[in-house]
């Protein structure tokens, strides 16, 4: 969803101003020190914790299947190459139908509508790449990664009143069904004409998963909204060092008391590790560090008017 601020921007922009494909590229090259970097190297820092067997293979093992790692970097990384791929066959689309009053680009309807038919295309396509390199988790979170782009670029200010209840309600209701590695026990209620177990379980978790984070951005909008100032400046710095935390608190989770520890001795480590730029860049793949005075987004594009781009009660 948070994509969906960049890319809307550059692919829908008025096509009297051009769209540079060195945006794009200074993009990904942003996205890549941020994402790859960490990935590498807290996969070293895990093999110096525990040693096993020879380091150039362990290293070969976590990099052609990333789940042994902090898996979620690489595949957002790729997740953003196809979300690319996808902008540039919508700016091509555009480019072709240049002149042409039957399609409204305007319309965050139609914005949406093509976001999502181009990345099916794009989908399609990486069905002929070869496996490796993690590409097989991409596949399974990209239609999610497209879906929250389009869902924000159509509904900015989330659902209508009348269907906010409805995610609430097939979450909860599915849930309980959930398992995160077999297939739910829902399947053997449906006939074995309608499918294969594992495609109707496919459904199934997309659904639940998709149920599950429309409630959740909905319930942190209202969270959010009433926050005392203190709460907020909190979350917010804790959102900032959100991968940090990931990163670290394997080490403690067996710190007393759960949950609070494990964060705030993350916290900690990623404070000392932030206090000189190198090492900043180095394990969380961002050159500020923890003293600078620069702003987060001070390199990046100017800020868009969050009140009328997603919304009052909007995380």
């Amino acid at each position: 969803m948070t994509a969906a601020f960049f890319f809307q921007r550059q692919i829908f922009q008025p096509q009297s101003a051009a769209q540079d494909l060195s945006v794009f590229a200074h993009d990904l090259a942003k996205k890549a020190q941020r994402l790859l970097i960490p990935f590498f190297t807290w996969a070293v820092v895990s093999y110096s914790f525990s040693p096993s067997g020879d380091f150039v293979a362990y290293m070969s093992k976590v990099i052609q299947f990333p789940d042994n790692g902090l898996w979620f970097l690489p595949v957002l990384f790729q997740c953003s190459i196809g979300l690319t791929a996808a902008a540039l066959l919508v700016i091509a689309f555009r480019r072709c139908y240049r002149g042409r009053r039957s399609i409204s680009w305007d319309n965050r309807w139609v914005q949406a509508a093509a976001i999502i038919i181009a990345g099916y295309f794009v989908s399609l396509v990486s069905r002929c790449i070869p496996n490796g390199l993690g590409l097989y988790l991409a596949r399974i979170h990209f239609p999610y990664v497209v879906a929250g782009l389009a869902y924000q670029i159509a509904l900015s200010r989330g659902l209508p009143a009348l269907f906010r209840p409805l995610p609430y309600v097939i979450f909860l209701a599915l849930v309980p069904f959930w398992h995160r590695t077999d297939v739910s026990s829902l399947v053997a209620y449906f006939p074995p004409s309608w499918g294969h177990p594992r495609s109707i379980n496919g459904i199934y978790v997309m659904i639940a998963a998709i149920a599950g984070t429309l409630a959740f951005v909905d319930l942190a909008g209202l969270v959010y909204s009433r926050l005392p100032g203190f709460l907020e400046r909190s979350l917010v710095f804790l959102g900032q060092r959100s991968l940090d935390v990931y990163a670290i608190h394997f080490h403690f989770l067996g710190t007393w008391p759960p949950v609070i520890a494990p964060t705030l001795y993350s916290l900690a480590v990623s404070t000392l590790l932030r206090l000189n730029s190198w090492t900043a860049w180095i394990f969380f793949g961002q050159r500020r560090s923890a003293v600078s005075k620069r702003p987060r987004f001070a390199d990046q594009a100017p800020a868009l008017d969050v009140e009328s781009s997603v919304g009052p009660a909007a995380p």
